[in-house]
Protein backbone atom coordinates (compact mmCIF):
# COMPACT_ATOMS: atom_id res chain seq x y z
CA UNK A 1 0.00 0.00 0.00
CA UNK A 2 1.09 3.29 -0.70
CA UNK A 3 1.99 5.46 2.13
CA UNK A 4 -0.60 8.92 1.92
CA UNK A 5 2.51 11.24 1.90
CA UNK A 6 4.08 9.35 -0.77
CA UNK A 7 0.39 8.95 -2.70
CA UNK A 8 0.25 12.99 -2.35
CA UNK A 9 3.83 13.24 -3.82
CA UNK A 10 2.77 11.18 -6.85
CA UNK A 11 -0.13 13.20 -8.29
CA UNK A 12 1.37 16.51 -7.51
CA UNK A 13 4.34 15.64 -9.63
CA UNK A 14 2.19 14.87 -12.50
CA UNK A 15 -0.01 18.46 -11.17
CA UNK A 16 3.49 19.94 -11.63
CA UNK A 17 4.37 18.50 -15.02
CA UNK A 18 1.46 19.62 -16.65
CA UNK A 19 1.85 23.42 -15.03
CA UNK A 20 5.06 23.14 -15.79
CA UNK A 21 4.49 22.17 -19.80
CA UNK A 22 1.80 24.89 -19.99
CA UNK A 23 4.24 27.19 -18.53
CA UNK A 24 2.21 28.14 -15.40
CA UNK A 25 5.50 27.19 -13.17
CA UNK A 26 8.93 28.69 -12.61
CA UNK A 27 11.25 27.11 -11.59
CA UNK A 28 14.86 28.69 -10.35
CA UNK A 29 18.13 26.93 -9.49
CA UNK A 30 18.97 27.08 -6.03
CA UNK A 31 21.95 27.28 -4.02
CA UNK A 32 22.48 23.68 -4.24
CA UNK A 33 23.60 22.27 -8.07
CA UNK A 34 21.69 20.35 -9.61
CA UNK A 35 18.40 21.53 -7.42
CA UNK A 36 15.34 23.56 -8.86
CA UNK A 37 12.61 24.91 -7.13
CA UNK A 38 9.54 26.46 -8.13
CA UNK A 39 7.57 28.66 -5.69
CA UNK A 40 3.79 28.84 -4.32
CA UNK A 41 2.36 31.59 -1.51
CA UNK A 42 2.98 28.77 1.44
CA UNK A 43 5.57 26.61 0.17
CA UNK A 44 7.77 25.69 -2.10
CA UNK A 45 9.10 22.46 -4.52
CA UNK A 46 12.64 20.84 -4.95
CA UNK A 47 13.47 18.49 -7.67
CA UNK A 48 16.93 17.67 -7.68
CA UNK A 49 18.36 14.00 -9.88
CA UNK A 50 20.60 11.77 -7.10
CA UNK A 51 22.47 10.17 -9.67
CA UNK A 52 22.77 9.32 -13.32
CA UNK A 53 20.24 5.96 -12.84
CA UNK A 54 17.22 7.99 -13.06
CA UNK A 55 16.49 8.70 -9.49
CA UNK A 56 14.95 11.99 -8.39
CA UNK A 57 14.21 13.52 -5.16
CA UNK A 58 11.13 16.13 -4.53
CA UNK A 59 10.67 17.56 -1.22
CA UNK A 60 8.35 20.70 -0.22
CA UNK A 61 9.17 23.24 2.24
CA UNK A 62 6.95 25.41 3.95
CA UNK A 63 7.23 28.68 3.71
CA UNK A 64 9.85 29.23 6.63
CA UNK A 65 12.07 26.78 4.72
CA UNK A 66 11.80 24.12 6.96
CA UNK A 67 11.53 20.63 5.42
CA UNK A 68 7.55 19.56 5.13
CA UNK A 69 7.65 16.06 2.72
CA UNK A 70 9.89 14.35 0.34
CA UNK A 71 10.06 11.01 -1.51
CA UNK A 72 12.41 9.20 -4.04
CA UNK A 73 11.46 8.29 -7.30
CA UNK A 74 12.66 4.82 -6.32
CA UNK A 75 9.87 5.16 -2.95
CA UNK A 76 7.76 6.48 -5.26
CA UNK A 77 8.07 3.43 -8.04
CA UNK A 78 7.95 0.88 -5.27
CA UNK A 79 5.39 1.83 -2.71
CA UNK A 80 2.65 0.46 -5.03
CA UNK A 81 1.73 3.32 -7.25
CA UNK A 82 -0.81 2.70 -9.15
CA UNK A 83 -0.70 0.58 -12.32
CA UNK A 84 -0.12 2.42 -15.70
CA UNK A 85 2.04 5.40 -13.31
CA UNK A 86 5.46 6.02 -14.18
CA UNK A 87 6.84 8.38 -11.83
CA UNK A 88 10.21 8.15 -13.08
CA UNK A 89 9.45 9.00 -16.80
CA UNK A 90 7.12 12.07 -15.29
CA UNK A 91 10.13 13.13 -12.57
CA UNK A 92 12.79 12.43 -15.67
CA UNK A 93 10.78 15.39 -17.79
CA UNK A 94 9.87 17.35 -15.13
CA UNK A 95 13.55 17.89 -14.08
CA UNK A 96 14.64 18.26 -17.98
CA UNK A 97 11.63 20.80 -18.10
CA UNK A 98 13.19 22.26 -14.81
CA UNK A 99 16.41 22.50 -16.01
CA UNK A 100 15.84 24.38 -19.40
CA UNK A 101 13.79 27.01 -17.59
CA UNK A 102 16.01 27.63 -15.36
CA UNK A 103 19.01 28.33 -17.25
CA UNK A 104 16.70 29.72 -20.46
CA UNK A 105 16.93 27.06 -22.84
CA UNK A 106 14.31 25.05 -24.51
CA UNK A 107 14.92 21.58 -24.68
CA UNK A 108 13.39 19.22 -27.12
CA UNK A 109 13.36 15.09 -27.56
CA UNK A 110 14.82 15.76 -30.92
CA UNK A 111 18.16 16.93 -31.44
CA UNK A 112 20.04 18.95 -34.51
CA UNK A 113 18.37 18.46 -38.49
CA UNK A 114 20.26 16.38 -40.03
Amino acid sequence: MTHPSTAKLIKRSSALLTQTKQGRLTWAPTENPGVFETNFPDYSIRIAELDAELFYKVEIYNNEGRLIDSATSYQMENEGIPEGENTTGVLDELYELAIGQAFGIKLSMTCCPG
